[in-house]
């Protein structure tokens, strides 16, 4: 009897370890570089706004390399949004008072994921966003999603700033639901 109940723990206890090993192997993450330009001479204190172009993203390929499907994903949450002046060389973003990024799809409303308030005059060339703990499943299952950072300026840009978009999205599939 007692080796009958010491195999059934050992059994449940390797069940247990390899649902929480399924679970790791369902995470993982997503990401993407986009470019945007702030245009100079724009005036101070005006909002700005600058749109991506439309991002494919390539989800199909993504998920199925994670050995997933899109009806096995469960969240999609963005776990890190940077900003990083690719030129003019030595650019900061001090021009810059606040900031927030939205994101959408043709179907899909517009939901803001992230922002800035009160940026330092002793920001660099890059600039991570604070993020919005919002559920984005649905947006990264499209075939395309749209950027649109707004802001507010505090300096008149002399000349034009290009700006990679860096964002990270993590992605948690439910791979239990396949077997």
């Amino acid at each position: 009897m007692k080796k009958t109940i010491g195999s059934f723990s050992l059994i449940v206890l390797l069940l247990v370890g390899s649902c929480g090993l399924i679970n790791k192997l369902g995470q993982f993450y997503v990401d993407y570089n986009e470019q945007v330009t702030f245009a100079p001479q724009l005036p101070i204190n005006v909002p700005i706004t600058v749109y991506s172009p439309p991002i494919n993203t390539n989800i199909e390929q993504t998920l199925q390399a994670n050995n997933t499907n899109p009806k096995l994903v469960k969240s999609v949450k963005l776990n890190q949004l940077t900003l990083t002046i690719t030129s003019p060389q030595g650019q900061t973003f001090t021009f810059l008072q606040n900031i927030s990024a939205y994101i959408s799809t043709d179907s899909l409303p517009e939901v803001e994921i992230a922002s800035k308030q009160s940026i330092p005059d002793t920001v660099g060339a890059q600039l991570s966003l604070d993020i919005n703990n919002v559920e984005l499943k649905n947006y990264l299952l499209s075939n395309q999603v749209k950027l649109r950072i707004t802001c507010a300026d505090k300096q008149m840009l002399g000349q034009q700033v290009t700006v990679n978009i860096y964002s990270k999205f993590f992605v948690q599939a439910n791979l239990l639901a396949a077997l």
